[in-house]
C-alpha cells in the first residue's frame, strides 16, 4: 500500500455529514493532519464537494444560497488547512480513464490523481471503480450505498 491517499467526493461528503463509514475517513484525515500520510483531493472532486455542500445546506429544494456557498467554502478550507492538498490531475490522463469506461469525470480525475501520485484511492461502494484501465490500490470505506 502507498503512503498517500486520494479522497473521492463520496468519502469527503461521508465525513462532513457523518454518513456510514465516516469513521474510517476521519481516521485517515487525522493521519493527514498529523503529517503521517499525504492526502489529496482532485480539484474536480473539490468542485463536486463544493456544489454538493452548497445544495445540501441551501434551500429545502437543494438550491444554493450565499450562506450555503460560504459553508461549502469553509468546509473545503478547513480540510486544506488540516493538510489535505487540492491537486490537479493531468487532463489527458483523466480523459483516457473517462474514455475507457462508465465512470464520471470527477471519478476519472480521482483515479488519474491516485495513479499519478502512486496513492491509494479511498472510495465508497460505487461499482464504477471495479474495472479501471490503470493499476492502483483502492480502499472502500464502506461496502453498501447510502
Amino acid at each position: 500500500m502507498s503512503d498517500g491517499y486520494v479522497f473521492d467526493t463520496e468519502a469527503i461528503i461521508s465525513f462532513l455529514y457523518n454518513e456510514r463509514g465516516h469513521e474510517r475517513v476521519g481516521t485517515l484525515l487525522e493521519q493527514v493532519s498529523a503529517g503521517d500520510v499525504e492526502g489529496y483531493l482532485a480539484e474536480t472532486n473539490a468542485s463536486e464537494v463544493y456544489y454538493l455542500v452548497a445544495r445540501f445546506e441551501g434551500t429545502p429544494d437543494d438550491e444554493p444560497t450565499a450562506a450555503s456557498l460560504r459553508t461549502a467554502d469553509r468546509d473545503l478550507r478547513t480540510l486544506t488547512r488540516n493538510g489535505l492538498t487540492l491537486a490537479r490531475a493531468d487532463w489527458r490522463h483523466t480523459g483516457e480513464i473517462k474514455a475507457d469506461g462508465d465512470i464520471s469525470l470527477a471519478d476519472a480525475a480521482a483515479v488519474a490523481l491516485a495513479s499519478e501520485r502512486d496513492a491509494t484511492l479511498l472510495v465508497g461502494a460505487d461499482d464504477d471503480f471495479d474495472s479501471l484501465p490503470v493499476d492502483l490500490d483502492i480502499e472502500r470505506f464502506r461496502t453498501d450505498a447510502v
